[in-house]
């Protein structure tokens, strides 16, 4: 491969808005983000931001396939 030819890669801090900071690999220098899975209501386990399967699509498919699929 040529040299030069990739940006250099380097382990950043990236921070979220609430608070917690997580460490990635990035050719960005500061990254700053509004949601991560401290407080992302999906990782958090909130009933209300779940997606509702309201047509019984799930349903369907399990009782077509099985819940081993």
């Amino acid at each position: 491969m040529k040299k030069g030819m990739h940006p250099e890669m380097k382990l950043i801090s990236v921070k979220c808005t609430c608070g917690a900071e997580h460490k990635f690999y990035s050719t960005k220098d500061n990254i700053k983000i509004d949601l991560c899975s401290s407080c992302h209501p999906f990782y958090l386990g909130d009933a209300s931001s779940m997606i509702i399967d309201t047509e019984g699509r799930v349903q369907k498919f399990r009782n077509k396939y099985g819940d081993n699929y």
